[in-house]
């Protein structure tokens, strides 16, 4: 297993969040488990404009200051009704914008409410999703 990735850090992808839909832009995908086959993210997305999401119960509030945050520079939130896996491949390492990690006890809670959410509530078919190696190289191309 790759020591360059850590729980807790943040990859900046553009991901299929649901079968069939592709994100347009690069997302903060927080490192939530690792091992020899794939990784499991849970998708970011900043508050701004969007304060509504915080109504529904699948997405946690996550404070960008208290302690000030490296791997979030604003208020964002966490959406736990996506259960999203990456092959695990060594060179995910170069999707980090820092080596930086969610302060432990944001981190704590959100692996804690995540892991919570997933055992009791049913993920949508759609909302399950693995991508290859292959296909997150050819979605987050350097043009």
């Amino acid at each position: 297993m790759n020591e360059d990735l850590k729980v807790g850090q943040i990859l900046w992808l553009k991901v299929r969040y649901q079968i069939d839909k592709v994100s347009d832009t690069k997302h903060p995908m927080l490192i939530a488990e690792i091992n020899d086959e794939y990784i499991e993210v849970i998708a970011i997305d900043k508050t701004a404009g969007k304060l509504q999401n915080l109504y529904y119960p699948y997405n946690r509030y996550i404070n960008s200051e208290n302690p000030k945050e490296t791997v979030l520079y604003e208020d964002s939130y966490a959406q736990l009704n996506t259960k999203l896996t990456i092959e695990y491949f060594a060179d995910l390492k170069n999707y980090k914008k820092t080596n930086d990690l969610l302060s432990k006890a944001k981190l704590n809670e959100l692996l804690n409410d995540y892991k919570d959410y997933q055992s009791n509530n049913k993920i949508k078919e759609e909302r399950i999703v693995h991508m290859t190696k292959y296909e997150i190289l050819k979605l987050n191309e350097i043009s």
